[in-house]
């Protein structure tokens, strides 16, 4: 039998209709064309209630519209709604009979009683409706909807951390130390790795030269490249298994240790975002002559509250020797809210779909199912029209996770191409007009924060549309027009190919009055 809830005005009904000698639920069957239906019991004095199905739905007859009591019948009226042919309706109604309760009005300790027995009733099948709603995909939700997913095999995807690359810095050299005297013994090897890789200048090398003490030069007798002497087959060289010493100055090494912790600023605390190295890295001289490195680092909070724009880790709670700033050069936009119940509830329904395999939606269902993989999955199915290949386009996930399960998906005699989406870089440039007596600077940073939320949340093969960022840039209060805007210096929109992704580059704001 289907489960079907009363509410808490039909649970009250139906107790009073019993209580005062009342007949409830009283079953008949309607026939098109026939308008009377006698009721079971005489004497009847008032129909309380008449249900049915209209239209295929459940559906509450209206007394004196769609029917009336007559001669201790039931009489369907002209114009009004009447029961699909063949099914059911219930009817409540009196008796003119003597009872034993008859106050029922409200405020009378019956009626109170009564009332607060529906609605214990009620909660009840509050409850019930829950539970019986909880078995079905459609119509299960939160827990309940996990644990029929998982009758299928399927998981729910978990908020996922924001991950990326920051820059730990100084502005000067840093101090340096003497190395007196560090042995190595010659063996006829050309290379010798040096002790401190940090090395900053060669001040001597010595060692034995035909039994006797010499002195070597560099440049004519050795080189030293990346941390290593080198020996020049052309120059001198220490007598074989001899020792010879090295007296260089090298600069002190500046160690990021693993899980140091860096930040957004705010004056709310509550509003500051944590993030830690995942990662032990040493500062070193980079190709433009700066003391940096990049570092990798996560969100200490999951989900998209953990998503910075670039610039805006600049803080280090404790701060660490050497060390004189730390930036984020780039936006780090790729921390995911957990799977909602919605995107879970379809993936569960293409669950049977992947034990399929080889179809299209097989492998789609199965690269998104893989944490971290983030936005749209792309599929193309024979990209230059050859038969028996198809090309999967993903953002995010692991890359050797995603080809494991794109093998265990895909069909024998099928070869699946896995690429990450071509990246087109965004270049935007506009200016907002404001108005008196705003704050420019708020202004533009919550253009800034719009434009690039938007841009942030392009999926594969999504145009970049010219409207949209200016309806971003027109949104905030203060701004009376957007004017001059561009994307890589032209003013249309871009076209993103299937197999391509816009991502912002820079973004150039100009404030006018």
């Amino acid at each position: 039998m289907t489960f079907v809830r009363k509410s808490y005005t039909e649970i009250t009904d139906s107790i009073l209709s019993q209580i005062t000698r009342g007949v409830v639920n009283e079953k008949q069957d309607y026939v098109r064309n026939r308008s009377k239906y006698r009721l079971a019991y005489p004497n009847v004095y008032d129909i309380v209630k008449i249900e049915g199905i209209v239209k295929g739905a459940a559906f509450v007859f209206r007394k004196g519209t769609d029917y009336k009591l007559g001669d201790n019948m039931v009489e369907w009226l002209g114009g009004g709604e009447k029961p699909d042919h063949g099914t059911p309706f219930f009817v409540n109604y009196m008796m003119d009979a003597p009872g034993g309760i008859t106050d029922i009005n409200p405020g009378s300790v019956t009626r109170t009683i009564i009332e607060s027995v529906a609605m214990e009733l009620d909660y009840l099948y509050a409850q019930m409706n829950q539970v019986y709603n909880s078995a079905f995909i459609d119509t299960a939700n939160g827990k309940s909807l996990d644990m029929v997913a998982a009758l299928l095999g399927v998981n729910r995807k978990m908020a996922g951390y924001a991950t990326g690359e920051v820059t730990f810095g100084r502005k000067s050299e840093p101090a340096t130390i003497e190395v007196s005297r560090e042995t190595h013994v010659y063996d006829g090897k050309d290379r010798y790795e040096l002790k401190n890789p940090m090395l900053k200048a060669v001040k001597s090398v010595e060692g034995t030269l035909e039994g006797a003490n010499a002195g070597f030069e560099q440049g004519k007798d050795y080189l030293i490249s990346e941390g290593k002497l080198i020996w020049i087959p052309a120059g001198k060289k220490p007598d074989k298994g001899s020792v010879f010493y090295v007296d260089y100055a090298a600069y002190e090494t500046i160690t990021i240790p693993i899980d140091t912790r860096v930040s957004t600023y705010s004056r709310r605390p509550e509003n500051v975002k944590v993030f830690r190295t995942v990662e032990q890295s040493v500062l070193t001289r980079n190709a433009e002559g700066r003391w940096e490195v990049e570092v990798p680092v996560m969100a200490l909070t999951p989900g998209k509250e953990g998503n910075v724009f670039a610039g805006s880790i600049n803080m280090m709670p404790k701060p660490l020797v050497g060390i004189e700033y730390v930036i984020n050069k780039k936006d780090i936009l790729n921390g995911t809210e957990a799977e909602n119940d919605n995107e879970l509830r379809e993936r569960a329904k293409r669950a049977l779909e992947m034990a399929g395999k080889a179809t299209i939606k097989s492998l789609k269902s199965a690269v998104q199912g893989i944490e971290g993989v983030t936005g749209n999955v792309v599929v193309i199915d024979q990209p230059d029209g050859v038969p028996g290949i198809v090309q999967i386009i993903a953002s995010g996930g692991d890359e050797e996770e995603i080809e494991k399960v794109i093998g265990e998906t895909r069909s024998a005699g099928i070869k699946v191409e896995f690429k990450r989406p071509i990246i087109i870089p965004l270049d935007v440039k506009l200016t907002i007009v404001v108005v008196e007596n705003v704050d420019r600077n708020e202004v533009k940073n919550e253009v800034e924060s719009i434009i690039r939320q938007y841009l942030g949340g392009l999926e594969i093969g999504e145009d970049v549309i010219m409207s949209r960022i200016i309806k971003a840039a027109l949104s905030p209060r203060g701004i009376r027009d957007a004017r001059d805007v561009t994307i890589n210096d032209k003013k249309e929109n871009i076209d993103v190919m299937p197999h391509e992704k816009g991502e912002l580059r820079t973004l150039e704001i100009y404030v006018e009055d």
